[in-house]
């Protein structure tokens, strides 16, 4: 850190001189306007108005020091979750063109990659994407109606033993995982750059961590809801008793309930509703708990009566992680600053 005096000049003014090597590597000259503004722990920010500070967050990898394929494309999907604009992967011998097809099957994952450059021995992906045009509690609305309707249909398949649905079901979950990508690729790029924290709606470091639970948590229940259509897929063709299936769709109403309440709590910073949410938990348990009970008396096959107990099971977790969501809302409202946020409590 480099501790500088603060001077006081006729008028009342006061100055601080600027780093020389900052202010020669931006190449800026006396007369220079300089943008100043307040952050919220009460820094300032200064940067030239005329060329604002841009960050250029760019990784190079060598194909030769990784073991397999399967762990550089690990690094490839971190490195862009992380904020990295540009990744680039060298080699000092030709990458084979079978390595190179199954790279660029990456950008099917990663949202607004594509590749750049590419070269012999060189393969580039650039993030052609704003980060600023995405604001994080649009995409976080966004990702929660996306789960919202999946464990709708997910349920609705085995309610109805519709398998085409559960398929497209499963199928349509894989999307949920690119935006989870996203997001947390949002949260990252406002913990390293405050200028787009600011865009996309981000106050704080410590709004940051919330963000990054929530968009985790919502990652979770759309795990769920497509795991309860696989396991109806596991069941195949087989007669269930109606009073089961219909004990199944009244523990998702409450569950959709919960999940739908625990995010409006988050996003409206409602400390009301987010404890309403978690007082639901265990009227949950408890239909749970009667579900299970009604599938070890009346389904005989004991494959089926797993396959059911892991879907009521799944809902119990889905109401889990609700209740995650909404102490996700707790911990964005509740700051030690919040008295004075007009929060509604």
């Amino acid at each position: 850190m480099d501790i500088r005096k603060l001077q006081k000049i006729k008028g009342g003014s006061f100055t601080i001189s600027l780093p020389k090597d900052w202010v020669e590597e931006r190449q800026l000259e006396r007369g220079e306007q300089m943008a100043v503004s307040e952050e919220e722990d009460g820094s300032l920010r200064i940067y030239p108005v005329s060329a604002p500070l841009k960050k250029n967050y760019q990784v190079t990898l060598r194909l030769e020091d990784f073991p397999s394929l399967r762990e550089l494309e690990y690094w490839v999907g971190t490195y862009y979750i992380q904020g990295s604009k540009r990744i680039n992967i060298v080699s000092q011998q030709m990458i084979p063109a079978e390595q190179k097809k199954r790279l660029k099957l990456l950008r099917n994952g990663l949202p607004g990659v594509e590749v750049a450059e590419e070269e012999a021995h060189r393969l580039s992906f650039q993030v052609l994407i704003d980060p600023t045009a995405f604001a994080l509690e649009e995409m976080i609305q966004k990702t929660s109606l996306f789960s919202l309707r999946l464990q709708q249909d997910a349920v609705k398949s085995v309610v109805e033993q519709d398998f085409k649905l559960a398929r497209e079901v499963m199928e349509r979950s894989k999307e949920a995982l690119r935006h989870y990508r996203m997001t947390i690729r949002q949260v990252a790029l406002s913990s390293l750059d405050r200028a787009i924290a600011k865009e996309i709606g981000v106050k704080n470091c410590q709004e940051c961590v919330t963000f990054a639970l929530i968009a985790r948590d919502l990652n979770r229940l759309v795990h769920h809801s497509s795991s309860i259509a696989g396991h109806l897929l596991d069941l195949k063709r087989r007669e269930i008793d109606p009073t089961i299936l219909e004990a199944t769709a009244e523990i998702s109403q409450v569950t959709y309930r919960m999940q739908r309440t625990a995010v409006q709590a988050f996003l409206q910073r409602d400390v009301r509703r987010a404890i309403e949410v978690m007082e639901q938990m265990d009227q949950v348990r408890e239909k749970e708990q009667r579900l299970l009970t009604r599938v070890m008396k009346t389904i005989k096959d004991r494959d089926s009566a797993v396959t059911l107990s892991m879907i009521a099971r799944d809902l119990r977790r889905i109401a889990g992680y609700s209740v995650a969501i909404a102490d996700d809302a707790m911990n964005r409202v509740l700051t030690p600053a919040s008295s004075s946020q007009g929060s509604t409590i």
